[in-house]
C-alpha cells in the first residue's frame, strides 16, 4: 500500500503544478487573445468593405428575416456617411463552421467576401478562401438569389462551384445570400435615414 501511496501522491502534485500553471498562463494570455481576435474581425470588416473606415454594431437586427446563420451585423461608415453594412455569419460547411465576413454597399452590391477560421478539406474545401471563388461575389447586386452551378455561370446570379467542394460552395454562397437578404431589409428600412 506505502509502495502506491507515493506514486500516487507524486503524480497528484505534478498534476496540481500543470493545472496551476496552465491556469496562470490562461489567466495572462485571455485579455491578449481577445485582443487579437477584435483586430482580426476589424481588419476582416475592413477587408470586405474598404470604403469604411469605421464600424458600429447594429442591435435588434435578429427580428428581421434571415437565415439563423448571421451572427453580428455592423453599420459601416466613412467618417460620419453611411456606406454600407457588414455581416458576420457562421455557416455549416462539410468539415464544420465557417467563418464567413460579407460586406454590402448601400447602393446594395456585394463588396466583398472573405473566409476566416474553418475546418474544410485542405486543397478542396479550403479553396472557396482563395481567388477565383470568393472573389465572384465581388459587386453583384443583392437583388438576386445566388446559385452554385458546376459549368461556367451565364448569368449573374450564378456562382462557379469548386469542383470536389461543393458542401463548402454552397455554404459560402448560402451565407453570402443570408447577408444579401438581411441587406435589403435593413436598406430598405433604414439605409436611407443613415
Amino acid at each position: 500500500m506505502r509502495d502506491m501511496l507515493k506514486p500516487t501522491l507524486t503524480l497528484l502534485a505534478i498534476c496540481f503544478v500543470v493545472a496551476l500553471g496552465l491556469a496562470l498562463v490562461n489567466s495572462f494570455t485571455k485579455n491578449v487573445v481577445a485582443e487579437r481576435m477584435k483586430n482580426e474581425a476589424e481588419q476582416q470588416r475592413k477587408a470586405v468593405l474598404a470604403v469604411a473606415d469605421n464600424f458600429k454594431a447594429l442591435t435588434n437586427w435578429e427580428g428581421q428575416k434571415q437565415e439563423g446563420i448571421v451572427k453580428e451585423v455592423y453599420v459601416a461608415y466613412q467618417g460620419q456617411q453611411f456606406v454600407g453594412y457588414v455581416f458576420s455569419l457562421l455557416p455549416k460547411g462539410y468539415a464544420g463552421d465557417i467563418k464567413i465576413t460579407v460586406g454590402v454597399t448601400k447602393a446594395g452590391k456585394i463588396a466583398g467576401v472573405q473566409m476566416g477560421e474553418n475546418q474544410e478539406t485542405p486543397g478542396l474545401g479550403t479553396k472557396a478562401a482563395e481567388k477565383p471563388f470568393i472573389t465572384q461575389y465581388n459587386d453583384k447586386a443583392i437583388t438576386h438569389n445566388f446559385t452554385v452551378v458546376t459549368r461556367t455561370p451565364h448569368q449573374d446570379h450564378e456562382i462557379q462551384g469548386i469542383s470536389g467542394a461543393t458542401i463548402t460552395s454552397k455554404a459560402v454562397t448560402n451565407a453570402v445570400q443570408a447577408a444579401a437578404d438581411l441587406a435589403k431589409e435593413l436598406l430598405a428600412k433604414e439605409g436611407v435615414k443613415k
